[in-house]
């Protein structure tokens, strides 16, 4: 597939085919308006049709041609911002809160993938956090009472399962899990058109306007009038000053390198410093070998 994020080709992208649309070529009137064809805007447009609503997906570029083609893939409630720093801002309510939404998201992605029959390499997988850097023992003894005390099942074991480096001791969270993303993005297009849904590529919101109805009109001059309008877009289009002004905008690099099937047990593995960094591997179908997935600074 052709992204519009960048000049490179991502595992994902080079490992499926994503399914054109077309662009709008007229007015349309819907229940709810997605702007966004990425994981977050497609899974929203996906369970709003499941609910008997009537969708329409706009996207600037291709389905899944933003983030969601080069994100490493890792379905975790582990967090880059540490659980005790999130109960230090925003409670242990928030804390907890922030837990459960990601465990019920990676549950949700494993439901669809089965409801839907949907073959996009989902494994459940442990995930370790372990020390690098001028890190201490300790930053992983305040996570574990943290996490802990949000409701996850994790526990300090004395190392990561690599068998060619000793981590050290390592923050284990048991059950999350990886999967393809764009094989997954496949299935969520085949279930929204089945149940009446449309997508549309190509298509950029020039104009978002609030009201009832809530109108789009794109730069092709067509209107969209919808009852609701969801805003799917990685950093949010239709306002730049509420959420562009808390954000900072980085990208870290990753790269995939070749390594004998069976070589790493499959899970999820991270490092402690800022930036830290950040390992997964993937088996595309049919290969001899697997894909070492490793990202970071």
């Amino acid at each position: 597939m052709k992204s519009d994020s960048g000049q490179t080709t991502s595992v994902w992208m080079g490992t499926t085919d994503v399914p054109e649309f077309l662009p709008l070529d007229r007015d349309l009137r819907a229940n709810v308006c997605v702007i966004g064809a990425g994981i977050a805007g497609m899974t929203t447009a996906y369970l709003l049709a499941r609910a008997g609503r009537a969708v329409v997906v706009i996207d600037d570029g291709p389905v899944g041609g933003g983030e969601t083609s080069r994100t490493t893939a890792h379905l975790t409630a582990a967090l880059d911002d540490r659980y005790y720093a999130i109960e230090k801002m925003h409670g242990r309510d928030g804390a907890r809160i922030a837990a459960e939404s990601h465990t019920a998201a990676i549950a949700q992605i494993e439901s669809i993938a089965s409801t839907e029959d949907i073959h996009c390499d989902f494994e459940r997988v442990d995930g370790y956090l372990f020390l690098g850097g001028d890190s201490k023992r300790k930053e992983l003894e305040n996570e574990l009472a943290a996490t802990q005390r949000a409701g996850l099942d994790t526990e300090l074991v004395e190392r990561a399962p690599l068998d060619f480096w000793d981590t050290g001791v390592a923050l284990r969270f048991p059950r999350q899990a990886t999967f393809h993303p764009l094989k997954y993005l496949k299935g969520l297009a085949r279930g929204i058109l089945r149940d009446g849904g449309k997508i549309y590529t190509g298509v950029h919101a020039k104009n978002i306007e609030d009201g009832e109805p809530a109108k789009i009109t794109t730069s092709a001059g067509h209107v969209i009038t919808a009852n609701n309008i969801v805003v799917c877009t990685n950093t949010p289009v239709n306002d730049w000053v509420i959420i562009h002004n808390k954000q900072a905008a980085y990208r870290s690099y990753v790269i995939g390198a070749r390594v004998p099937l069976g070589s790493i047990p499959h899970g999820l593995y991270w490092d402690t410093p800022d930036p830290y960094h950040y390992v997964r591997l993937h088996k595309p179908d049919g290969a001899d070998h697997e894909i070492l997935v490793v990202g970071g600074e």
